[in-house]
């Protein structure tokens, strides 16, 4: 049996109904406007929230530092506090809009802190390996809890991902859009 095919009638775009006009330009920018105060809003709470979950899972380790029984594991708990305070401070102080090269003009004291922030990732990467081997490594025979020390691998990946998200929301597609002729 053949398929059947149906057609639909043609109507003129004056008899279609529920569809909406185009909006003129002050609607567009109030619309992209509002998208974008809620989008800040969203991504200060997310800041505030990823922020403060490494804070917290750093007093397992402000513990054990103070109760530690060997050296080993007083070390490698102070290098997991500095890993997670260090991955606080990522998630806190870089930006979450998209760089837009030229807008701001580059000093020296933004250079130095531009090679900080560039250095942090990868050093905090650096330590939270090394727990990661200490974990493998870690028997019973140093007196180390070593499951302690995923944690800050487990979180700085969860602050890179959290930051990776609130980055892609980007409005400037959207603003490009914008109808680029004013008035009739």
């Amino acid at each position: 049996m053949a398929a059947v095919r149906l057609r639909k009638a043609f109507r003129y775009p004056e008899e279609s109904d529920g569809e909406r006009e185009e909006l003129d330009d002050e609607e567009q920018e109030q619309v992209i406007e509002q998208l974008q105060s809620q989008n800040d809003a969203r991504n200060a709470q997310y800041s505030m929230v990823f922020t403060a979950l490494p804070l917290i899972t750093a007093m397992v380790f402000v513990s054990s530092v103070l109760s530690a029984s060997s050296h080993f594991e007083r070390l490698f708990s102070l290098l997991g506090l500095v890993s997670l305070l260090t991955t606080a401070y990522i998630m806190r102080s870089s930006p979450l809009q998209p760089d837009r090269k030229g807008k701001k003009p580059m000093t020296v004291r933004n250079e130095r802190m531009a090679r900080l922030h560039a250095g942090l990732v990868p050093g905090t990467s650096a330590v939270c390996l090394l727990l990661a081997l200490v974990y493998l490594s870690a028997g019973s025979s140093w007196g180390i809890r070593p499951l302690l020390y995923l944690m800050p691998g487990v979180m700085l990946a969860t602050i890179l991902l959290a930051q990776k998200v609130m980055r892609s929301v980007d409005l400037t597609p959207l603003k490009d859009l914008q109808y680029e002729y004013k008035g009739a």
